[in-house]
C-alpha cells in the first residue's frame, strides 16, 4: 500500500481499494495450482463469486509482468493477453515481483530469479524491467517533489 499512497499522494487516479483487494487476492489461483495458470484460474473463482471485472482482471493479469497473447502460447495457457493494462493492474503485478516473504527484493534479485526459468532474452524479461522503470519513474516524482 506504500506504493498507492505514494501514487495518489501525487495526484494519481488510483482505486486503492482494489490494489488493497487485489494484493490480498492475487494468488487465491495457488489453491488449485502452483504453476503458471494460477492467475487464469484465481480469475475463475472470482468469476464464479461474481466479483468485479477490475479485480478478474489484477488477479489474471499479475504473473511476471503480464504475459502476451504469444507468451501465452508458449506456456500452453489460453490464447490470449494477459498483461496489465491499469495503473492498479500494473502496482499488483509489480508489487508481487519484488515481495518474497517478509523482503522486498531489487529488480535484479526478480531478474534473476526469473532467469532461472526463462533465458535473459525472453521479452517476460523485458517487460519486467518495463514494469520496474514505469513505476520507478512514477515514484521518483514523489521524491523529487518532497
Amino acid at each position: 500500500m506504500k506504493i498507492t499512497r505514494a501514487l495518489k499522494a501525487q495526484n494519481y487516479i488510483i482505486d486503492c481499494n482494489l490494489v488493497l483487494a487485489g494484493a490480498m487476492l492475487h494468488d487465491i489461483g495457488r489453491s488449485r495450482s502452483h504453476k503458471l495458470d494460477h492467475g487464469i484460474i484465481g480469475g475463475k473463482l472470482l468469476k464464479e463469486e461474481s466479483f468485479t471485472a477490475e479485480l478478474i482482471s489484477i488477479i489474471e493479469n499479475h504473473v511476471f509482468a503480464g504475459i502476451s497473447k504469444e507468451e501465452a502460447l508458449e506456456f500452453n495457457l489460453p490464447n490470449r493477453d494477459f498483461l496489465p493494462h491499469s495503473l492498479e493492474e500494473k502496482v499488483v503485478a509489480y508489487s508481487d515481483n519484488i515481495s518474497k516473504g517478509n523482503a522486498i527484493l531489487s529488480t535484479e534479485q526478480v531478474i534473476i530469479r526469473y532467469s532461472r526459468h526463462l533465458d535473459e532474452k525472453h521479452s517476460i524479461i523485458q517487460r519486467v524491467w518495463d514494469l520496474h522503470n514505469e513505476i520507478e519513474s512514477l515514484l521518483v516524482t514523489q521524491v523529487k517533489k518532497g
